[in-house]
């Protein structure tokens, strides 16, 4: 079976590039203020994302690779969906409920908020579906569902956030996944499946595996929204908000280099951990060999080229105090060990620990930002955020060496 692994690689740049143009157009848009308030909202739920269906679809990614049916695979997909589906309603209500105190010092944020939940779902069917496609050795699938979803969120960002203004630009990122993953589910006749199988794992599996995965990736993605999270409720000033997000844009679009290279082995490594550690060793010491040349021209572009590629966003946005610089200093830790060896982690099943790191990381990040952000404002909160990054790709490193030696 061809992996058409270098698809994949593409298909992450891809949708990076996509992510960034229709970023930029959505900052020259709409005013500093109000992309401020936006923005607020989009990093509460992007920090819930991983959580969506209570994590029970990233179940679907790991007994699903073990399984050698792919009859039941199909299985598998449709009870995660529809299991998903419920538990993701059940988490919007609760954050709609919960929402007039997660905003209350940046009150212009509540309605952004409610309208942009509904992304649990949109975004849950979308992820199902191209976890099904990697189950089942559709790669080139798995690559074309995101080029195209995202080329399909450019098509409405553009106009409805011209007619519309920002609130064009959040229908959009809730309509696209889901037009698209209607016409995936009918194109690929995903729910004609035999309703006779007995399956080999319960539900309770996949919710147990899922759930300590979600919740790792929910608390990891908390050390890139604790810091905005806390400038809005420290500093409540929305325009500081928009510049601290916009100067981390381009460093942070460069970590989807470690995801998109391990997506394209995951299901492989998966098979690997279980009978030879020395090849997944291998395997990560030959993606740093070409990572650590890379991350040495991140840090000489982002030291000598920073303000001019803040030029692109706007004249407003422009000396961020080396901001951007900063944030390529974490961005190389979090290339060379955070990233690919918390995604390692998983692969060998040990969710778990990326979890328990992650909170360690959150109860640091918390304490930290609370008191750098009083001394140095978002520099403050920036030099946390860096720290951290670095700190979290150790511990991981920690556990790595141990799974290697463990008997």
């Amino acid at each position: 079976m061809e992996r058409k692994g270098g698809r994949i690689v593409f298909s992450s740049f891809f949708t990076k590039l996509i992510t960034f143009i229709i970023s930029v157009y959505i900052i020259r848009v709409i005013s500093k203020e109000e992309y401020g308030f936006l923005v607020y909202a989009i990093t509460i739920i992007a920090f819930i994302a991983p959580f969506k269906g209570f994590g029970i679809y990233q179940g679907l990614l790991r007994y699903g690779s073990i399984s050698q049916s792919q009859q039941l695979k199909k299985y598998y997909f449709n009870r995660i969906l529809f299991k998903g589906l419920l538990f993701s309603l059940i988490l919007i209500l609760l954050l709609i409920a919960l929402s007039p105190f997660i905003i209350s010092n940046v009150k212009n944020s509540f309605l952004y908020l409610i309208i942009l939940s509904f992304q649990l779902v949109t975004l849950l069917v979308i992820d199902t579906i191209s976890i099904y496609a990697r189950l089942v050795g559709l790669n080139k699938l798995y690559a074309d569902i995101s080029n195209y979803n995202n080329l399909l969120l450019l098509a409405f960002a553009i106009p409805f956030t011209y007619f519309f203004g920002s609130w064009g630009y959040v229908f959009a990122l809730i309509l696209a996944p889901l037009f698209y993953s209607i016409y995936l589910i009918y194109k690929l006749n995903l729910f004609n499946y035999n309703k006779e199988l007995q399956p080999e794992h319960k539900t309770i599996d996949f919710l147990s595996y899922g759930f300590y995965m979600s919740l790792g990736g929910m608390l990891s993605q908390l050390l890139f929204a604790v810091d905005v999270i806390l400038i809005g409720n420290m500093v409540k000033d929305a325009e500081l908000i928009a510049q601290y997000k916009t100067s981390n844009i381009i460093p942070f679009s460069l970590l989807v280099l470690p995801v998109a290279i391990i997506n394209t082995n995951y299901v492989e490594l998966a098979q690997k951990a279980l009978n030879n550690k020395k090849e997944v060793w291998n395997y990560y010491l030959n993606y740093l060999k070409i990572m650590s040349v890379i991350c040495v021209v991140v840090l000489l572009l982002f030291y000598f080229f920073s303000n001019d590629m803040l030029r692109i966003f706007g004249k407003e946005y422009q000396n961020d105090n080396n901001l951007m610089f900063i944030f390529s200093i974490g961005v190389v830790g979090a290339l060379l060990f955070r990233n690919p060896l918390g995604n390692i982690l998983s692969v060998i099943g040990w969710p778990k620990i990326n979890a328990f790191f992650s909170l360690i990381i959150l109860v640091i990040n918390v304490i930290a930002g609370v008191y750098f952000i009083n001394l140095y404002g978002v520099i403050g909160a920036a030099y946390t955020t860096v720290a951290l990054m670095w700190l979290s790709g150790i511990l991981s490193l920690g556990a790595f060496i141990y799974f290697l030696n463990k008997k």
